[in-house]
């Protein structure tokens, strides 16, 4: 029997969301918060929900370069002995280099790599967790692609213009520095929250569909945050109910706005599951600071596009 395009969408959408929603639940059950892995919701959106691949990448490339991205990211945290700020700024350069040498546009290893630092995590559970959730996704995506319910990606390895990539990681890099600057300078870190960063580079690039609708992609991104921050006061703060329940009602709503939306952004994703991580103390005002980053880094991907399309002419 072959399903219409419409249970196809369904079918994606509710695995999606029992994967984050299982992923929670599995870290409360240990009580091992560094388990969750926000970006598995935007790979969740990219690799299962969204109709094709939004990465230029294969499955294995996937699951090596968002365990080893993670890897560095845990390495930097724990046992380098640096300020925050240029821990960050290190951890942006060496995502940088594995995305040039991988010939991949796989951006979400960079939250990968700057999540655990942002967060000064310091347990060797946290790239242990991203290598089996990756490893999780890249086999649903393959099933979902065996079975019909997913285009099949065709992997084309990326041949890109040295002198217009040298620019732009030129100006991603300076604009992070900045914004940490600022961001730790103010006690504001989420202005950079991780997936915030790779919306920048994702923006940046001249044919990126996203372009198109950066209003969308604010109001989107502010709503995953005032969502994923509010739900977890309301449901676990106030009313004690166990983590798990808000991570599903939250990873439903979202997902079921992006398709209703036909929007499919997997950093959104990631910012309404990185609430379930953070400080309770931090969560009042999360959506405030993603909200402000995501107009600064949004404006400065726009304006990154043009001046870029200019320099690969």
């Amino acid at each position: 029997m072959t399903l219409s395009l419409d249970k196809k969408i369904s079918v994606r959408l509710w695995l999606s969301a029992a994967l984050i929603t299982a992923m929670i639940l599995f870290a409360e059950l240990l009580g091992e918060k560094e388990i969750i892995f926000p970006e598995i919701a935007a790979l969740a959106v990219g690799a299962w929900l969204s109709p094709k691949l939004p990465w230029e990448t294969n499955r294995m490339k996937i699951l090596l370069l968002l365990s080893l991205s993670a890897g560095i990211g845990y390495v930097l945290s724990a046992y380098v002995n640096l300020p925050l700020y240029f821990k960050i700024l290190l951890g942006m350069i060496l995502c940088m280099v594995l995305l040039l040498l991988s010939r991949t546009t796989m951006l979400p290893l960079i939250s990968a790599c700057i999540l655990p630092i942002l967060t000064e995590a310091d347990s060797f559970i946290y790239p242990v967790s991203v290598m089996v959730l990756t490893a999780v996704i890249v086999s649903g995506q393959a099933l979902l692609e065996t079975t019909k319910l997913k285009e099949v990606h065709h992997y084309q390895p990326v041949v890109c213009d040295i002198r217009t990539e040298f620019v732009r990681w030129l100006l991603i890099i300076l604009s992070v520095s900045i914004m940490a600057g600022a961001a730790l300078w103010l006690d504001t870190r989420f202005m950079i929250a991780p997936p915030l960063i790779v919306m920048l580079c994702e923006l940046s690039y001249t044919d990126s569909k996203a372009r198109n609708k950066p209003w969308q992609i604010l109001f989107l991104t502010a709503f995953a945050a005032f969502a994923g921050a509010y739900a977890r006061i309301l449901f676990c703060g106030i009313l004690h109910f166990p983590l798990f329940l808000p991570a599903l009602l939250v990873s439903a709503l979202i997902l079921c706005f992006m398709t209703i939306l036909k929007l499919y952004f997997p950093p959104a994703a990631a910012i309404a599951i990185l609430p379930f991580i953070i400080n309770e103390q931090a969560l009042f005002l999360y959506p405030v600071q993603v909200t402000t980053g995501s107009i600064v880094f949004i404006s400065l991907a726009m304006l990154f596009g043009k001046l870029l399309k200019g320099c690969s002419k």
